[in-house]
């Protein structure tokens, strides 16, 4: 089962949704990265204001995935002769492109867990770029985690061999 399989068994608003929550981390990504690797020992007012973009975009992009996270039903409205292939089984697993956005999701957040100590290890404290790179790592980590629970609503589970 491919994402083209699963993306018509989202509910329109949550399509929406997950579209907003991917474009605000993309641009909270390349706010970032712009701050993390544009920026010297002190920030600019543009550096100030990027970073200012990519924590806004990181709010944005977690509040509309948990809002279409929740909205989406765990059984997709299907006519009851479809609804059987469809049947969650809960000792099976997912396909590997749903498991691929959790497995994403936890590198992404053990990148942002590595910046964070770096940053506070540093007898000046956390710099810009550490904080910017964070930053980045979490809003990917938030687009991948909340993507695979949007995605594992709707998605059946293969059985186990």
């Amino acid at each position: 089962m491919t994402l083209a399989d699963v993306w018509p068994r989202l509910r329109p608003a949550c399509r929406r949704l997950a579209l907003l929550g991917w474009a605000s981390s993309a641009a909270g990504m390349a706010a970032g990265l712009a701050v993390a690797i544009a920026s010297g020992t002190r920030l600019s007012p543009m550096m100030t204001t990027f970073q200012t973009v990519s924590a806004v975009c990181m709010v944005i992009a977690v509040a509309s995935f948990v809002t279409a996270a929740t909205l989406q039903p765990r059984t997709p409205a299907l006519p009851d002769g479809d609804r059987r292939e469809l049947e969650l089984d809960p000792g099976a697993e997912f396909p590997a492109t749903v498991q691929s956005f959790l497995l994403g999701s936890l590198a992404l957040l053990a990148g942002a867990v590595a910046f964070a100590c770096a940053g506070l290890l540093l007898r000046s404290g956390p710099s810009a770029q550490s904080v910017a790179f964070c930053q980045v790592f979490l809003l990917g980590a938030a687009a991948s985690g909340f993507t695979f629970m949007l995605f594992s609503k709707v998605t059946p589970r293969r059985g186990r061999n």
